[in-house]
């Protein structure tokens, strides 16, 4: 019989609530545990989702032995001190995207799981949604030629408030970080690290990105452009095009359910994926089988392309004069 792997989550905010489903879909995957600050949050999210234990505090939660992995979902600048718990409590971890607020805090972070042995990888979930293999299968068969120009777009309106974790710094608030890193990401995986980066933001009242664009260029020629708004609604489209042609993932690209090949301004051909029934439960498959496997990091989503998005992000916004702070263990 296949072992039934223990989750616990820290962190029960909405994006806790889609990965909690997704454990109820995955056969071999529970919910254990949950903590929260605040432990009427924390009693409610357990009863839901059905789990047997909650706790008011995060120590707890990683001391407990029957946990067999840990889901971060905590506001981004809390990333780096909860995953550093739970990997010093010798605990697997999946770590909401991004993985941290800065390049160095990202590097430690890999580092102590290597040093304590132990599993680490970001929640970057649309990396395992079939779309994105198939787009991969596509251009390395040559389907569009060489790539020369990829573009993708990631916005959505956000009434302004100045607390909340989409525009405040302390909680890493701003589009990039939040939205901009699903298109940062198709970018970097299917173009690897660019030579050259130009970008641009224009800033909320509280100095977070209300909206960041940016173009990587590469030495071969390849540019790429991304685009992030929380201020308002883009396409939430993706194209790559190649010397033969277009590769178009469908709007909402980044959660989609097909791909079409475009060539001399006509659709040649199409083809539909599955999405599966929430979309998190690939990402939840991907940790079961590496631990089942003994691995410690994952080679679909590696560390190494973990310290690349870090890197990136922070060349990006750093070019607006954006610096964020991890935020203390409390």
């Amino acid at each position: 019989m296949n072992k039934i792997f223990k989750w616990g989550i820290i962190g029960p905010g909405r994006i806790a609530q889609k990965f909690a489903a997704a454990l109820e879909i995955v056969p071999n995957a529970t919910l254990h545990a949950v903590a929260s600050r605040d432990l009427k949050k924390a009693r409610q999210f357990a009863a839901t989702y059905k789990a047997p234990f909650f706790y008011d505090n995060y120590e707890t939660l990683a001391d407990n032995p029957d946990i067999d992995a840990v889901y971060i979902a905590t506001p981004h600048t809390f990333h780096h001190a909860h995953v550093l718990l739970c990997l010093k409590k010798k605990k697997a971890v999946l770590c909401e995207k991004p993985m941290s607020v800065n390049f160095a805090s990202t590097a430690e972070m890999i580092l102590a799981a290597r040093q304590n042995n132990v599993f680490l990888m970001e929640a970057m979930w649309t990396r395992f949604l079939p779309i994105i293999d198939k787009t991969m299968q596509l251009i390395k068969e040559g389907e569009i030629g060489e790539v020369k120009y990829l573009s993708a777009d990631f916005g959505f309106v956000a009434p302004f408030d100045a607390k909340s974790r989409l525009y405040d710094l302390a909680l890493g608030g701003g589009s990039l970080l939040d939205v901009g890193i699903y298109p940062l990401f198709l970018a970097l995986f299917i173009l690897g690290k660019p030579d050259n980066i130009k970008a641009f933001s224009h800033l909320a009242a509280t100095g977070a990105d209300e909206t960041t664009s940016a173009i990587l260029f590469y030495k071969n020629g390849t540019m790429a452009n991304i685009l992030s708004s929380i201020t308002a609604q883009t396409p939430i489209t993706a194209e790559i095009t190649g010397t033969k042609g277009t590769i178009i993932l469908d709007r909402p690209w980044y959660k989609g359910a097909s791909i079409r090949v475009r060539k001399n301004d006509v659709i040649t051909k199409t083809f539909s994926l599955p999405t599966g029934k929430n979309g998190f439960e690939f990402q939840v498959m991907e940790v079961q089988k590496c631990l089942e496997q003994g691995l410690t990091e994952s080679d679909a989503m590696s560390p190494g392309f973990s310290l690349l998005l870090s890197e990136v992000m922070e060349d990006i916004y750093g070019m607006s004069n954006i610096a964020y702070k991890i935020q203390p263990l409390v």
